[in-house]
């Protein structure tokens, strides 16, 4: 493995350079999750002693009790990116923080021996919610002061179950609702992969991979493609390489908020928890979301619309109106003007206003968003006044 780690390391990429990464994937249980490659081989040599399960027939493939080992040698094969899953884990609060703040441990450690610059990015895959969050009473011999949050044991956090569908998706995206406000820098909110068209656990329409992404860019989240870009049609060629909203993605959370982690992380600005199918006559909230971030130049907004609602040959018109707009400027003062720049249309679609005085209106902004998992996605940028010049005129 490490000279597949070295190979990969000396690829060059055309006009980025020597920028390739690699990752592996182990299970901090006693078994590794349900895939033929992990059945039929171990990593240890000699393997684990055989824990059959009754139910699954999974052995021999976990690396409970092997932490120390199997992160020296991780480290030793060069990985960049390691995720640890769950599977074949005990599920109890303080033995999966404690399992995991093991893994922390040993890889800070193996790294500091191999005596390499930075740790491994350390991607934990609980699959629970309440990996976000602290909780002073999930305490152990690894964690003696309680649970300090994701952050406090790895660089990302899964926080739900897999999402192999967009009615899966959009309950991640209402987790990361709930306790995204703990995510930072370093210690990213992890709401699952980018599964596009054709995942093979039932997949999701091309717009509504285009609304995933948008929706990871704006939280911000990591982006894991999970699917065999040898396949992509031109249409999920230009999603995951538009570089407008993978800026979005990129550009540094700010700090400045008030609980959670201190920092701007993405919020819902209007609606409630998404549901697909859902009813826009009984619930509208469900059928709708706009969710929002200010960027690092002080100036500009992410802005994402959803719309749940019927099928993507439909749309509906999804508004941002005054609290939504003044949600989004998450405390700063109102500029009296801003442009809106469609990302995917890649051009300035309108522009909105708001008064300057204290407590002030602000007119916000609608756009008319394909239904049944669609979206638009904008940049919101206040438009800098213009000083007024006087001359002293000379009558004569």
């Amino acid at each position: 493995m490490a000279a597949l780690g070295a190979w990969v390391h000396n690829l060059t990429v055309p006009g980025k350079g020597k920028v390739m990464r690699y990752g592996l994937y182990t299970s901090r249980g006693e078994q590794q999750c349900d895939t033929p490659e992990y059945r039929e081989r171990c990593m240890h040599t000699p393997p684990n002693p055989t824990a059959p399960n009754p139910t699954s027939g999974w052995t021999c493939e976990g690396s409970h009790g092997y932490e120390k080992r199997d992160a020296a040698w991780l480290v030793k094969a060069g990985a960049d990116y390691v995720k640890v899953d769950s599977c074949g884990g005990d599920q109890t609060h303080s033995v999966a923080f404690s399992d995991y703040a093991k893994w922390r441990d040993a890889f800070n450690a193996s790294a500091i021996a191999a005596g390499r610059e930075e740790s491994v990015f350390f991607s934990v895959c609980g699959w629970k919610q309440w990996y976000g969050p602290p909780d002073a009473a999930a305490t152990s011999a690894q964690l003696p002061a309680g649970f300090g949050g994701g952050p406090s044991l790895g660089n990302s956090y899964r926080i739900h179950d897999d999402g192999g569908s967009w009615a899966a998706l959009s309950g991640c995206t209402n987790t990361i609702a709930a306790i995204g406000q703990w995510s930072q820098p370093g210690g990213w909110a992890d709401p699952d992969l980018l599964i596009g068209p054709s995942d093979a656990k039932n997949g999701q329409s091309d717009a509504q991979a285009r609304t995933q992404l948008n929706l990871w860019s704006v939280f911000p989240a990591p982006l894991l493609i999970s699917q065999n870009v040898l396949t992509w049609s031109r249409f999920a060629l230009e999603t995951y390489s538009n570089i407008e909203v993978l800026a979005i993605n990129q550009d540094p959370v700010q700090p400045g908020a008030k609980g959670g982690s201190g920092y701007k992380v993405g919020k819902r600005l209007a609606g409630s928890d998404l549901a697909l199918p859902c009813n826009a006559s009984s619930s509208p909230q469900s059928c709708f979301n706009v969710w929002g971030r200010p960027l690092s130049d002080g100036k500009s907004f992410a802005l994402a619309f959803v719309n749940n609602q019927g099928t993507n040959a439909t749309a509906s018109t999804v508004q941002c109106t005054h609290d939504c707009f003044v949600n989004l400027l998450s405390g700063a003062h109102p500029a009296a003007n801003y442009t809106i720049r469609d990302l995917w249309l890649h051009e300035q679609v309108g522009t909105t206003s708001c008064s300057t005085n204290p407590g002030g209106h602000c007119d916000g902004w609608s756009a008319s968003v394909p239904g049944g998992g669609g979206s638009r996605m904008f940049k919101v940028t206040a438009v800098a006044e213009q000083a007024s010049v006087f001359t002293n005129a000379v009558l004569i």
